[in-house]
């Protein structure tokens, strides 16, 4: 799961550490503009949203994805996911290379299912990826296309 470091809030402080100095100048100064004519101030106070806006995306996302995760963790029905195949789609997100898998799951107290999923991988686990492979899932109990991994069982991966 993606954590928020300390280096992360340190570059995020960075970053934003521009715009306060550039809106205080603005403010202490409010004749001085940037190359383009546009007053440092506003500069400085758009510099501030910017940077504000991509940390709420991001903090938006990283509480979505732990929220999932706990939900797995409380709801979900333990199972196991055989690998039918396993097929590159040819997409990359962050140089992870997306591949689509048709699964059976294979939930402990139902009858097995077969699922299409795609997400992207580590490229160094592919190899891991083989046909008749048993990977241990969580089932969304609502929607049991949805499924997690489970990182505590990964000792078999």
């Amino acid at each position: 799961m993606w954590v928020l470091t300390r280096r992360w809030w340190i570059i995020s402080g960075m970053l934003l550490a521009p715009g306060v100095i550039i809106l205080v100048i603005g403010t202490l100064n409010p004749g001085a503009r940037t190359d383009d004519g546009f007053p440092l101030k506003t500069f400085g106070i758009v510099w501030i949203l910017l940077q504000l806006v991509v940390n709420s995306v991001l903090f938006g996302c990283l509480y979505r994805q732990k929220k999932r995760a706990v939900y797995f963790a409380r709801n979900g029905i333990r199972g196991t996911a055989t690998i039918l195949s396993a097929d590159a789609t040819g997409s990359t997100i962050n140089d992870m290379p997306q591949v689509e898998m048709r699964l059976e799951i294979a939930p402990c107290d139902r009858m097995p299912y077969m699922i299409t999923d795609k997400r992207c991988w580590n490229p160094l686990s592919l190899a891991g990826l083989q046909n008749g492979v048993k990977l241990p899932v969580l089932i969304d109990p609502r929607r049991p296309k949805k499924i997690m991994f489970d990182e505590k069982e990964k000792s078999g991966w």
